[in-house]
């Protein structure tokens, strides 16, 4: 049997011993070169996969180890023993480049499809089987933060401030949703409205002004209320979080998954929804004005307005920043 070059480490020092190594032909590998020879069965020993034609590492039971070069005779010893298939046959595939070319390319369409349609799948069903209590504990802290960090107290008088707040629970008390809804009221970051998993609704004074009328405001809730029914903050936050732990698997990076917990408020805060989020809000917010009958306008008129003024400053942009296609949903309350 071929007698192998090899650097044994006993796991206590970082100290080398060259020593040969040779695989018996009872299923044993012998170690010589050392004070005393040792003798271990193959079923004992952890013998690493082969990478290229790098050192070859041979775990021993009591912690020590064997690095050897010659991967091809170690490969023949396994193969005798009917070990390490897999191990030779990903050793084949890595070491031709079109397989690997191939593998990157079914990597990376899995990795798109499964982030593009899985996830959100995914997603959906998850958030709408967790209880409304979740959305209270997502959303937090997060208007005192955007307090301490953007806004400052609304000045709108409080008689405005009623009929607005009765504008949403018009809105609210004819849902069957569980979240309890709030209206708040803040300015200093331009015309903007958002609402928090928790169904706090955040409109600014800014936002008032540029109403023509109320019911451009009630439209404006209208769609916010829908983003909390359907749940598009919990959707966004399991969406983006899942597709973290995707690319931290792949990276090998799980470590920084520890803080994972600590980022959820600012997710929550900095969600910009999707296409199809922004259609379903849009959609609620069409079948509650036609059920009222509102003229659809109101929605399409604020929204162009709001086009137009795109305040450059404020919580990340302005209320159009995550509402993307401004032109052609607007175009959908005019028809």
């Amino acid at each position: 049997m071929k007698v192998l070059k090899a650097d044994f480490y006993d796991g206590n020092t970082s100290a080398r011993h060259e020593v040969e190594i040779q695989f018996g032909p009872r299923g044993q590998l012998r170690i010589s070169g050392l004070e005393r020879e040792l003798i271990v069965p193959l079923s004992q020993l952890q013998i690493s996969p082969r990478i290229g034609n790098t050192p070859r590492s041979i775990y021993l039971p009591n912690g020590a180890k064997c690095e050897a070069l010659d991967n091809d005779t170690i490969d023949s010893v396994l193969e005798r023993y009917g070990q390490g298939t897999w191990q030779r046959l990903l050793h084949k595939l890595e070491s031709r480049l079109v397989y690997v070319v191939l593998a990157l390319v079914i990597t990376v369409i899995s990795v798109w499809g499964l982030v593009q349609y899985g996830v959100p799948a995914l997603a959906e069903r998850v958030a709408r089987s967790l209880p409304t209590s979740v959305d209270e504990t997502l959303a937090g802290q997060a208007l005192s933060v955007l307090d301490h960090s953007f806004f400052s107290p609304s000045e709108l008088d409080a008689e405005k401030q009623r009929e607005l707040r009765t504008l949403l629970a018009s809105i609210t008390q004819r849902i069957e949703d569980t979240h309890v809804y709030q209206l708040e009221f803040r300015r200093g970051v331009g015309a903007n409205a958002f609402a928090l998993p928790s169904g706090l609704i955040v409109v600014t004074d800014e936002l008032v002004g540029l109403a023509e009328n109320d019911n451009e405001i009630l439209a404006v809730l209208a769609h916010e209320v829908g983003h909390v029914v359907h749940r598009h903050q919990l959707r966004r936050l399991l969406q983006d979080s899942v597709t973290i732990l995707i690319i931290a698997s792949i990276a090998g990076d799980v470590t920084s998954l520890t803080s994972l917990s600590a980022t959820l408020p600012a997710l929550i805060l900095e969600t910009k929804y999707s296409r199809d989020f922004e259609r379903e809000a849009d959609q609620f917010t069409l079948r509650y004005l036609r059920d009222n009958n509102i003229r659809l306008h109101h929605f399409a008129d604020i929204l162009l307005r709001l086009e137009k003024e795109r305040p450059s400053s404020g919580l990340g942009g302005d209320y159009l920043a995550s509402h993307p296609a401004t032109k052609e949903r607007a175009r959908l309350f005019r028809e």
